[in-house]
């Protein structure tokens, strides 16, 4: 059996689910998402400022 080429693997897969989703739903859960990310980063820089140390991650 020969292994597919991953641009057309992605295509079939692609085109299968295409029809199942909802682009509505769709962009409204990835900007969701976007907005949980910005307020993860913003919580992390605030404690950065406010813990003491070099600034090394943690």
């Amino acid at each position: 059996m020969e292994a597919l080429d991953p641009a057309e693997l992605r295509r079939l897969v692609l085109a299968a689910v295409a029809p199942h989703i909802d682009r509505n739903i769709l962009a409204a859960r990835v900007a969701q998402e976007d907005r949980e990310r910005a307020r993860l980063r913003a919580v992390i820089a605030e404690a950065d400022r406010a813990l003491p140390g070099d600034g090394e991650q943690r």
